[in-house]
């Protein structure tokens, strides 16, 4: 007779938090695929040669953990040069992302590093559903919420809602994909600093279409941000301290009442005469005593 071939068998083991670091490093240095492989790996190897694999992991995860802090510095500091050459280095540095689950993606979208955000997304960067309304890309949007129309009204891990990021953002046609599939568009983000609506962050973005399309679709015109950067504030408030006159206009138009103090007592006309945007003040003024 042959030799019998091996058996692979199937076993449920509890591990303790040391041992379940140790499975996790294997994974996370790209030594496994899973951690039920990562196991098999400890179990077959033995003790002392565990020690060694552990010792070459840890240096695998440093050097992978250097190369994203690299990758998310390049991004803040708009280095596409550099960029460019760590993706040649590692392409799954696309998806690197900081402790707190801010990715490369999002990071080129706040800092405006446009050229790396069109790099990112052409090497495939995955995209979740804030990430997608932030970049606009609506197809993404439409899918991920289609599967689970709860993120619709949903928050990202710094607080912010995907109608809010697409309006912040400036993306037109994903706000209204979201504003037709049923986003709260009153629902304000929870970030601490600003918690406003998708109209104050359209305006401080500077996308009069978005305000446009988030007045005609019933955004509530004096609705106060709640976050201790612009308590109190009103669209009004916000235009005023951006200087946006045409949008100051706009509001008007629609109705948006000049009177209402922020939090620190002031009314839209007194605080943009106080940051100098004296023809805002002007007109401001002009509404409020008629």
């Amino acid at each position: 007779m042959g030799k019998k071939p091996n058996r692979s068998v199937v076993l449920s083991v509890r591990l303790d938090e040391t041992t379940l670091a140790a499975v996790d490093l294997l994974v996370d240095a790209g030594l496994a695929q899973s951690r039920s492989e990562a196991a098999s790996q400890f179990i077959g190897i033995g003790v002392q040669a565990s020690e060694q694999l552990i010792m070459k992991a840890n240096a695998l995860a440093e050097h992978v953990r250097i190369l994203k802090q690299e990758m998310l510095d390049a991004v803040k500091s708009k280095n596409l040069d550099k960029v460019q050459h760590l993706l040649s280095v590692d392409e799954k540095l696309k998806n690197a992302k900081t402790d707190e689950g801010q990715t490369a993606v999002l990071l080129a979208a706040y800092y405006r590093a446009t050229e790396i955000k069109e790099l990112l997304l052409q090497q495939g960067a995955e995209l979740n559903f804030f990430e997608a309304a932030a970049v606009g890309n609506t197809s993404r949007v439409r899918e991920l919420a289609s599967a689970s129309p709860k993120l619709l009204d949903s928050y990202s891990f710094d607080g912010y809602t995907p109608l809010g990021l697409a309006a912040h953002f400036g993306n037109e046609e994903t706000a209204a994909y979201l504003l037709q599939a049923g986003a709260d568009i009153n629902l304000k983000s929870r970030d601490g600093k600003l918690n406003n609506t998708p109209l104050h962050a359209s305006i401080a973005g500077n996308h009069i279409n978005l305000v446009r399309l988030l007045l005609e679709h019933g955004s509530d015109i004096d609705s106060p941000c709640e976050g201790e950067l612009r308590k109190g504030f009103t669209p009004l408030h916000v235009a005023a301290h951006f200087n946006r006159i045409e949008i100051v206009k706009l509001l008007l138009e629609h109705g948006a009442d000049p009177r209402i103090p922020n939090a620190g007592s002031t009314a839209p006309a007194d605080y943009a005469l106080a940051r100098g945007n004296t023809e805002i003040a002007d007109l401001l003024g002009s509404f409020s005593n008629p």
